[in-house]
């Protein structure tokens, strides 16, 4: 496993497993790989965020604008959730801001930041809308 400041994420999500040690357990991990690279198959250029000393992990700036993503598990516990919408909170602009979770619920939303169904949202077609 590489240790450094950047990200890296793996087009064969199948040599990873291989490659990587099946012990760990890393869903979330693999969740946002899989969200990194329909970001860059939607809108083009994927880069990491940072806002306030916290990171955010997905800004695209594709056809339909600027959009910040971030990419947890769950958020079922409530430090998480805070967590998550903290970096997101911290960006003062009106641009798309969305919490992408594997926790089955209906798009909802905390004061402006869409929570969505990550099995929803890699099945939206119309993906412009959201």
């Amino acid at each position: 496993m590489l240790k450094q400041e950047k990200k890296y994420y793996a087009v064969d999500l199948g040599m990873r497993r291989i490659l990587c040690s099946n012990n760990v357990r890393d869903i979330g991990r693999l969740l946002e790989n899989v969200v990194f690279l329909e970001l860059m198959r939607r809108e083009g250029d994927v880069y990491v965020g940072q806002s306030s000393g916290s990171e955010i992990d997905f800004v695209t700036n594709g056809p339909g604008g600027r959009r910040y993503y971030q990419v947890s598990e769950s958020v079922h516990d409530s430090a998480t959730l805070d967590r998550e919408l903290s970096s997101l909170r911290a960006v003062r602009d009106n641009y798309p801001k969305t919490l992408i979770t594997l926790d089955d619920e209906r798009p909802y939303s905390h004061e402006g930041i869409r929570q969505v169904y990550a099995l929803d949202w890699l099945l939206n077609e119309d993906h412009k809308k959201q």
